[in-house]
């Protein structure tokens, strides 16, 4: 080897270190820094009530709504109404179900893990079962699920549709 180069061998590894060193810094840094949507298991989603003008004007078939069909198991039938206001999730679910002595409660649920949250029981109504509330934009695409209150690994769900980011208005 020339004299240079054997001049230079004692620092070749430690260069090489410390540019590792910083690629993982580098990298472990963006990953810190980079914004996370919201999840469902986030402790800061809040899932609150809608107004009971609000829930009446989704009944009655607003042409602001979109309205899906679920899909249902065995007679349940049921379809969810949403509206995208304001960074907010506005959405109801009406169900036709078997009568039962046990509650029946809406979750959300991710389409792309395990995560889910409930967000309401089912009251029974003239119309049938019925819930409303309002969640941050942010946990879409979402599948609304209803099952029996007491399900709470989602394992017979009754009625289920997903909603697609690219379905908001």
């Amino acid at each position: 080897m020339s004299k240079k180069l054997q001049n230079l061998l004692p620092y070749l590894l430690p260069l090489i270190a410390l540019i590792l060193v910083i690629i993982m810094f580098v990298r472990w840094y963006q990953g810190k820094t980079a914004e996370t949507p919201i999840s469902l298991l986030d402790s800061q989603l809040q899932v609150e009530s809608l107004p009971s003008e609000v829930q009446d004007s989704i009944i009655k078939g607003s042409p602001d709504y979109t309205t899906l069909d679920m899909q249902g198991v065995d007679q349940a039938t049921g379809e969810v109404r949403y509206q995208i206001v304001d960074g907010k999730f506005n959405f109801t679910v009406t169900a036709n179900l078997p009568e039962s002595k046990e509650e029946y409660a809406v979750w959300l649920a991710s389409p792309s893990d395990d995560s889910k949250k409930r967000v309401f029981n089912l009251t029974y109504s003239k119309a049938g079962y019925i819930g409303s509330a309002a969640v941050s934009a942010d946990v879409l695409p979402v599948k609304v699920v209803v099952a029996k209150a007491s399900d709470l690994m989602l394992q017979d769900i009754l009625l289920q549709v997903e909603i697609a980011a690219t379905e908001t208005k």
